[in-house]
């Protein structure tokens, strides 16, 4: 099939536009497709992890970051009851904070400067095939015109996020939702740790905060359960479980908040990546692969995807053998799960942590300490540590030395000793089936 373009994408998302702005002056022909470029208003993605950041500096892309207002982040502040404690990033690295939408549109307007990529609105409608059932493109519906138009390239990206209408074809989807985040901007306010992302542990369930511009801090607070919160339910919430735990420097900004109302409502989605390798189309992003956005790792997922599969494109001579790209592809499926499966047994295990109240008390003490574990656990969270040994260490570390510290006050609290390692055990345990094999792990700990 003739076509004039090398790639097509499907979605102008933080995926999608990312890989265009990289791939573009590169000489590779794009179409990219997508029913608004718009500004988004997204209340998560706006923290990348240092990860994230090294990967934009890997990519040349690094600069997308300046003028818009974006700011560092140098470690996380932890605080439960009257405790606090920080945790800096490993030296040299730094995360940053932002408005997702601003982002977007600066990578955006990176792909679409190059003449190598054509912006089209439309919505995506199916996936086209052949006689061999390979894919060979993509229908839309124009978005002036009404019409229903085609395009055809040896190779379509599907990146269109969340709710993606092409993940049925080519996954084997298996989406949960794990609770839902309540997002709030509060302006002018004073974080007790500036430059830090925070997560208050003080509730049953955990809430966090970041600076997203010069004067404004986001701030995601958790509400539990598969169904969003009812406005009653959702006030109660707030009451009982936030509102008492704002720190000092943030309750004007917090109230002001609450009574302007602007309350935006997201579900925390877990789907493993589970792909159907067919030939001429590959997923990339949340299309593919999403985890709880508790960790800010999101962004690092996409920017590590984006640089692996671009690595295997950018090694073919050209787009015209459609076998070799098809070997790429597998190449790019298999070297993903590797690099991304700390980020999703990490994101969603420590939002079950985070939720247990012995757990959370364990690894709160666990940091406490500081040290080597500490600067090993943040830098498992920061995205610049994948080693799966190191991470299932960590993990049972936290709950041995809870168990240990337990018993150490008491010998009669045995029973929440031995319920601290079950509940351990219960929580990594499908996660890391989802997402490591044995072999992995044995084969980080040999290096």
């Amino acid at each position: 099939m003739k076509s004039e373009f090398d790639i097509c994408i499907i979605g102008a998302g933080m995926a999608g536009a990312t890989i265009a702005a990289y791939l573009a002056p590169k000489g590779i022909k794009i179409a990219l497709i997508d029913h608004c470029y718009k500004e988004k208003k997204r209340i998560v993605g706006e923290l990348l992890q240092p990860g994230a950041v090294l990967s934009l500096e890997k990519m040349g892309l690094r600069s997308l970051l300046d003028d818009f207002d974006a700011q560092p982040v140098e470690g996380y502040a932890l605080l439960k009851d009257d405790e606090k404690i920080t945790i800096p990033y490993p030296q040299n690295y730094r995360g940053m904070g932002l408005h997702n939408g601003r982002f977007l549109q600066k990578i955006r307007a990176s792909a679409l400067q190059s003449d190598t990529v054509t912006q089209i609105h439309g919505k995506a409608l199916q996936l086209l095939e052949n006689d061999q059932n390979e894919i060979i493109g993509v229908s839309y519906r124009d978005s002036t015109t009404l019409e229903i138009k085609s395009i055809h390239a040896p190779l379509t990206i599907t990146s269109d996020g969340f709710f993606s209408n092409f993940r049925e074809s080519l996954s084997k989807n298996e989406k949960t939702v794990t609770s839902y985040f309540i997002g709030l901007i509060l302006k002018d306010c004073d974080m007790p740790f500036p430059k830090h992302g925070h997560v208050f542990l003080s509730g049953p369930t955990p809430f966090i905060c970041y600076p997203i511009s010069s004067n404004e801090v986001r701030i995601l607070i958790d509400f539990p359960g598969e169904h969003p919160p009812k406005k009653l339910l959702l006030q109660a919430h707030l009451e009982a479980n936030v509102t008492p735990f704002i720190p000092e420097g943030m309750r004007t900004s917090y109230q002001q908040a609450l009574e302007e109302g602007q309350f935006k409502v997201m579900p925390n989605h877990y789907m493993a990546a589970k792909p159907i390798i067919r030939k001429g189309a590959v997923m990339l992003g949340d299309a593919l692969n999403m985890r709880h956005p508790l960790t800010g790792g999101g962004l690092t997922a996409v920017f590590s995807d984006i640089e692996i599969l671009s690595a295997h494109l950018l090694a073919m001579p050209d787009f015209k053998n459609t076998d070799l790209i098809h070997e790429k592809i597998e190449a790019y499926y298999r070297d993903r799960q590797h690099a991304n499966a700390n980020l999703n047994i990490l994101a969603n295990a420590l939002y079950g942590v985070m939720s247990n109240a012995l757990l959370k008390t364990a690894v709160f003490k666990y940091l406490q300490r500081g040290g080597v574990n500490a600067q090993e656990s943040i830098a498992i969270l920061a995205g610049l540590n994948r080693n799966h040994y190191s991470l299932i260490k960590q993990f049972f570390a936290v709950a041995v030395f809870g168990a240990y510290d337990l018993m150490r006050q008491n010998i009669l609290n045995l029973p929440k000793a031995s319920r601290i390692l079950s509940d351990a055990l219960t929580i990594i345990k499908p996660l890391a089936k989802n997402e490591l094999t044995i072999a992995a792990v044995l084969e980080d700990y040999r290096r």
